[in-house]
């Protein structure tokens, strides 16, 4: 089934639906601080994304790689706009990258990083609720009613990062405890700019002085601590099982065009265990599910 030329409808669509892509260029990037958007960039972040899923579909490669790896597939605008060699030659293919690229895996890839960005400035939030959604499978609550927006940096006050804004916001009671779960899983990103370009410092309109560094550091939810998008994706990938319940659900809703329930939970973790041997082989994992009576008695 999966070698059949119709799996390449399945190996396209469902990424587009569990990572969002839809939404992509939802809020065009400002064309006076991002001159060099274009719709070609946009879309070649897409395809980007969607040829890697496709690789690792092919390969029967693990789900891990989801989460990080030391490749991804470019053609030569995305190797510009990622700042990585040139590609003389058109066309997409796959790429080799070193840790200091902070590159690999789907969650550094421009296309997912300006989702959650709104075309002006990244958003840290927005980041860290994708994660919890694409990677732990959970929605965290809505924020509660008249939440003040982030109001940029006074003139007459040093240039602030948005996450020294959102520190500062989240003194309140109310806010804390639900940001101390979602920010840091958006904070691990900051180094990539709202269309998912590296800096070391994040621009700042108004306020005085240089722009500030940024601190791309944090805490998961169990406490284990990072210092950058490197270290967050090796915690993510040691927590695999974790992710391949989470992944599995998304395929499930995908191949049964319903929301799963808690009713579901017993099964999905059945296939997900099914599937444990040498990492989740995706090909394993859809094997598995299609086998499963979850989706025969559907």
């Amino acid at each position: 089934m999966l070698d059949d030329p119709k799996a390449a409808r399945f190996a396209s669509s469902f990424p587009r639906q569990w990572l969002q892509l839809h939404r992509v260029g939802q809020f065009p990037a400002d064309s006076e601080l991002y001159p060099d958007y274009d719709k070609w960039l946009e879309q070649s972040m897409v395809l980007e994304t969607v040829g890697y899923f496709e690789t690792v579909l092919q390969g029967n490669r693990s789900i891990r790689e989801f989460l990080d790896s030391d490749w991804t597939l470019l053609n030569p605008r995305l190797a510009l706009h990622y700042g990585l060699p040139p590609l003389t030659e058109p066309g997409f293919r796959k790429v080799a990258l070193g840790p200091a690229s902070g590159r690999g895996g789907l969650l550094t890839h421009a296309s997912v990083l300006s989702l959650t960005s709104d075309g002006t400035r990244h958003r840290p939030v927005h980041r860290g609720v994708w994660v919890s959604e694409a990677v732990f499978g959970r929605t965290p609550p809505p924020p509660p009613p008249n939440v003040e927006p982030l109001a940029p940096t006074p003139s007459d006050r040093p240039k602030a990062t948005i996450r020294q804004q959102l520190e500062a916001h989240t003194t309140h009671a109310i806010c804390a405890s639900c940001h101390a779960k979602i920010d840091p899983l958006g904070f691990a990103f900051d180094n990539f700019d709202a269309i998912g370009r590296w800096r070391t410092e994040e621009r700042v309109i108004g306020g005085q002085g240089a722009n500030p560094p940024v601190d791309p550091s944090g805490r998961l939810p169990d406490g284990r601590p990072f210092r950058g998008v490197v270290e967050f994706k090796a915690l993510l990938a040691q927590d695999l099982d974790r992710f391949a319940e989470a992944f599995v659900e998304h395929l499930a809703t995908y191949a049964l065009r319903r929301v799963m329930t808690i009713d579901d939970q017993p099964r999905l973790r059945e296939i997900a265990t099914a599937s444990k041997p040498n990492e989740y082989p995706l090909r394993t994992v859809i094997e598995n599910l299609v086998l499963s009576d979850l989706f025969q008695q559907r």
